[in-house]
């Protein structure tokens, strides 16, 4: 994913958690135009709703799984203006994971904010190979347990690549967990999705981010079973949500699109 694509992505990604996440909502403060202030002034403009339900959830389903893990170490891949390490404990380590001109972005961002980040800054284009040395230079201990985040990612990445960083991250020990999202296949999409993604085609045009990977959760489960992971739950987004969350007349509704995966490594 392009660093300028990075930065629209996540700047949008952030703008759920600002209600409740003094972090996010002095960054998103901190931008020309507040992207905070434009989802307050349209409320119920369904394809803001759903990406706005879409980044809580997945990031409410990745604090739960982290704090269950306990690990001492975290990193977050991709981590563009992600603020989920100013929220951990104080004895675990983060690390922040992405392109080098995503995460020049991020500091300023801060700079101009005057908000002290949390995290080493780990700049890796997540194409390539060799994240875990990466990792290990900016001092990850690898003979310990370790969670990482993936969220808002794989879609942009070729299969090739997913899987290489999955076998990759194998080299962690047991007690390592792992939550990522994937886009679903269009065969695997309902209704509610297949508007939602051709509202997000036509608002971004020809600027967009193509959607490279999008493989079914059997596949997914495969190839982290084949890298040595036990899928611990593998569940449509919207089931994620809490019960009784869809009992609602406003602008949300449940979409099969995103499928959260939360694995642990054997």
């Amino acid at each position: 994913m392009s660093a300028a694509a990075r930065a629209a992505h996540t700047v949008v990604d952030d703008v759920p958690h600002a209600f409740a996440d003094p972090v996010a909502r002095t960054l998103c403060e901190a931008v020309g135009s507040s992207p905070l202030g434009y989802q307050l002034a349209q409320p119920k403009a369904p394809i803001l709703a759903s990406a706005r339900l879409s980044a809580t959830i997945r990031s409410d389903f990745t604090a739960r799984s982290l704090r269950e893990a306990g690990a001492g170490q975290y990193v977050v891949l991709g981590s563009g203006l992600d603020t989920s390490a100013h929220y951990v404990t104080p004895d675990c380590a983060t690390w922040l994971v992405d392109q080098p001109g995503v995460l020049a972005w991020r500091q300023a961002l801060f700079a101009a904010a005057g908000v002290s980040d949390v995290g080493r800054y780990v700049p890796f284009d997540l194409g390539e190979v060799g994240i875990v040395s990466a990792l290990e230079r900016a001092g990850l201990d690898t003979s310990k347990p370790v969670f990482f985040s993936w969220l808002g990612v794989t879609m942009y990445l070729e299969e090739s690549a997913i899987r290489g960083v999955l076998g990759e991250l194998s080299a962690v020990p047991s007690g390592s967990g792992l939550v990522l999202d994937h886009f679903l296949p269009p065969g695997c999409r309902d209704g509610a999705a297949r508007e939602y993604t051709l509202a997000v085609g036509e608002a971004l045009g020809k600027g967009g981010e193509p959607w490279l990977c999008t493989p079914d959760s059997a596949t997914v489960t495969r190839w982290l079973t084949g890298s040595g992971w036990d899928v611990e739950s593998s569940l449509a987004e919207a089931d994620a949500a809490p019960i009784g969350f869809w009992d609602r007349n406003d602008a949300l509704r449940p979409m099969s699109l995103v499928q959260l995966v939360h694995a642990k490594r054997t």
